[in-house]
């Protein structure tokens, strides 16, 4: 009947209740074809600790260890988390994402080495420039390599992350930093021009912004770094302006939730945000970025789609006791989902006004640096100091690039996918 939430209930009931029976194998092997369809392992974690490894049906032993392995990392156990990982099949479909969460358990360890050569066995098993779980293991490679201060050969495998792919507008934030912590102020400076082109204009980068004032204070460019500071207060204080009235409205957020529940399935039909949405679109990017929300959402979709299935069944089974009693369940179900997705929006929101309150604070510290910086500027121009000297990169001009062979691209706010990354920085630094 396609009912899987009411299915998994009696399998959970069998599963508690018949210990050692006959049909508890069989019943943990349907629950995995019900985990499977949902991805909603986690409503399943407290089973984690009443089944036993060899209760586990051997056709279905990879599919329970990898949903177990993501209970336990949920909780931040993630010894736990490696040692249901590794006992994954590597015939199992759900291979390759047991072994990149078994990366990320390493790296949430700090144990770089071995977090860096699992992504890398990951990376070596797919084939295609393009192929998602290839980019995924290259973007977690470069990241554990920056956890281990290697910036270059993280620098690397951040410029290996093709354009076309949803990893490539993270791979030039994050290799931002690199840069910055090695010292490459005009590369950085590079990856900014594309980063705040057009192109992603509907991006939440409000660290972006602080990121490239600082690198423009490096420089001493201090008007650049004004224009940049301004641009972050007239972008990002109304989003926090609207985060926290929405925070001050109450406890409850199940309107963010149907915006959210909206703009999932409008992306799955290929719509685009509606206007009454409860939070501005960058913010609810932000907010369905995080993977327990946005299951949370996927999951309700799922259970509202098995709601309007119970409405397409004949009336008379609807008012029947077994129909009155599906329809309980389901909608104490969807009412439960829909309030643990509204702590999560308060959550992320939280969030996100604290990460614009920390940022607002950087940039009012920016600004004082920036006006000390100029009054020094100002101090030296009257006493005629280093006035005549010769600047670094002061006769490196677009000639240079195109005679060495180097592609060269003028950024005019284009909206080109194929220019971004090729923005190369030709100013010089004013300081001394």
């Amino acid at each position: 009947m396609k009912l899987y939430h009411l299915a998994s209930l009696q399998f959970v009931y069998v599963i508690r209740k018949d210990k050692g029976g006959k049909y508890r194998s069989k019943a943990l092997e349907k629950l995995s074809l019900i985990l499977e369809h949902f991805e909603g392992d986690l409503l399943f974690c407290p089973l984690a600790d009443q089944v036993k490894e060899y209760d586990y049906p051997s056709a279905v032993i990879s599919q329970l260890s990898f949903y177990f392995g993501k209970c336990a990392f949920s909780k931040k156990n993630f010894k736990r988390a490696r040692y249901y990982f590794s006992k994954v099949a590597s015939s199992s479909s759900v291979y390759d994402r047991a072994l990149y969460y078994r990366a990320l358990a390493y790296a949430e360890e700090d144990k770089v080495r071995q977090s860096a050569n699992l992504f890398r066995k990951l990376a070596g098993l797919k084939k295609g420039i393009t192929d998602t779980n290839r980019v995924a293991s290259f973007m977690g490679l470069a990241r554990v390599l920056y956890q281990g201060e290697k910036f270059e050969d993280s620098i690397k495998v951040y410029r290996s992350i093709p354009r076309d792919t949803p990893y490539f507008y993270d791979s030039l934030l994050e290799n931002s930093w690199n840069y910055l912590r090695s010292g490459k102020f005009r590369s950085a400076l590079s990856n900014f021009q594309s980063l705040h082109s057009v192109f992603y204009r509907d991006r939440y980068q409000p660290e972006s912004l602080i990121l490239r004032a600082y690198v423009y204070l490096y420089i001493c460019k201090y008007y650049e770094m004004e224009k940049v500071l301004s641009l972050f207060h007239a972008v990002y204080m109304p989003i926090l302006k609207e985060v926290k009235s929405a925070l001050r409205r109450g406890r409850n957020y199940n309107s963010y939730v149907k915006s959210a529940l909206a703009y999932v399935q409008n992306k799955q039909d290929g719509l685009g945000l509606s206007d009454d949405r409860a939070l501005p679109k960058v913010v609810m990017d932000q907010i369905l970025k995080n993977e327990k929300f946005y299951s949370l959402i996927e999951y309700l979709v799922k259970l509202n789609q098995e709601k309007a299935l119970l409405d397409s069944f004949p009336a008379e089974w609807r008012r029947d006791r077994v129909g009155r009693n599906a329809y309980y369940i389901l909608n104490r179900r969807i009412k439960t989902t829909q309030n643990s997705a509204g702590k999560e929006v308060r959550r992320n929101l939280l969030a996100v006004k604290a990460e614009l309150g920390r940022l607002y604070t950087s940039s009012q510290y920016l600004k004082y640096d920036m006006l000390k910086g100029k009054r020094e500027y100002l101090k030296k121009k009257i006493s005629r100091k280093y006035l005549d000297k010769i600047q670094i990169d002061e006769k490196i001009t677009r000639s240079y690039y195109i005679q060495n062979g180097y592609e060269y691209w003028p950024f005019d706010g284009e909206a080109w996918l194929d220019e971004l990354g090729n923005y190369h920085y030709l100013g010089r630094q004013s300081c001394e």
